[in-house]
This record gives C-alpha cells, structure tokens and sequence, in this order.
C-alpha cells in the first residue's frame, strides 16, 4: 500500500473532478493512502474515460487526469 503526499494528490484531483466524495469523512475521505477506497476510485475514473479499469495509476491514467486540470 502507498502512503505519502504523491497518494494525496491523486485524490485531491479525483476529488476535483467529483470522483472522490466521501462527504461524511474527514477531508472527504483524502488521507494520502492508496488502498482500497482510492483504487475503487481510480477504476471509477478510468471506466468512465475509456480507460482500463484496473485500479493502477499508471501513466495513462495520470495523463487523462491531468487533461481534466488543466
């Protein structure tokens, strides 16, 4: 499981774009752990963008995820 701020970024831009709401816990549920409510999210986040849905934020992923920001 990865752990640090480099996890905390990846779910504050999936909380940007909606995909990480989890209203009823501290900071929307961003705790800077890629476990599994983070890849449960990524997956959500690659179906929707015709991406494959496999949890890994690789650099396809992390790509369409940056276009959405800029």
């Amino acid at each position: 499981m990865r752990k640090g701020d480099d996890v905390e970024r990846i779910q504050k831009a999936l909380a940007a774009l909606y995909f990480y709401p989890d209203k009823g816990a501290k900071n929307n549920g961003i705790d800077g752990v890629y476990g599994p409510k983070t890849a449960n999210t990524v997956k959500r986040f690659q179906s929707v963008n015709g991406l494959s849905a496999d949890g890994i934020y690789g650099p396809k992923t992390k790509v369409k995820l940056e276009e959405f920001l800029k």
